[in-house]
């Protein structure tokens, strides 16, 4: 009989060392896991931000296209004001200055172009309208920006705002996903770029 209870024991031990082991595997395979959805959320994490730093790049490399073609496009049709100026006076004094060579075709050419019913309008007249013209279409393009950006202040901040107080509240992703209404990457990666 005390043989039985010694086999029986015996038995019970094994089977527990084996269901230990069966669990240490799990917890490993668990760990493993972890391990893996970090180093995915870590690479996803990388891959955002260098997505975001190349697209900001790529805004400020098209911002400074844009304005230097701006430029371009302004001394362009300054020049072009200016020699319309000067054809029109040499056409309403009905005088040609003499120009030699090439320079001298190329008004003839700008002459033949132009309607020759334009009236004569002064330099400093045209150069006025076109730094106040200029100045309008800055000024309203400046306050279109501002407007843009003061309605993106007004809308992220809110929601950025709630959601970092939430988190330290104590409140954990999930939850604050569902009060929020979002997903919870996105709660997650707003929390990561504000910590």
């Amino acid at each position: 009989m005390v043989v039985g209870i010694i086999i029986i024991l015996v038995i019970l031990q094994l089977i527990c060392f084996y269901l230990i082991v069966i669990l240490n595997t799990k917890i490993a395979k668990f760990k493993d896991l972890e391990k893996r959805q970090d180093q995915l959320i870590r690479e996803m994490d990388d891959a955002i931000s260098l997505y975001l730093v190349e697209m900001k790049e790529e805004n400020d490399r098209l911002i400074h296209e844009l304005s230097s073609i701006k430029q371009k496009d302004l001394k362009k049709t300054d020049t072009n004001n200016q020699k319309v100026a000067i054809v029109d006076l040499e056409a309403s004094q009905g005088k040609s200055t003499p120009v030699q060579g090439n320079s001298r075709l190329n008004l003839d050419e700008e002459v033949e172009m132009l309607p020759t019913n334009k009236s004569f309008v002064p330099k400093k007249m045209v150069s006025n309208a076109y730094k106040q013209q200029s100045a309008v279409s800055e000024t309203s393009s400046s306050i279109k920006q501002e407007q843009h950006v003061e309605v993106e202040k007004a809308a992220l901040p809110s929601f950025e705002q709630e959601v970092l107080n939430l988190h330290r509240q104590g409140k954990t992703i999930d939850e604050i996903a569902k009060i929020t209404q979002k997903g919870k990457t996105e709660i997650e990666l707003l929390i990561k770029f504000h910590a």
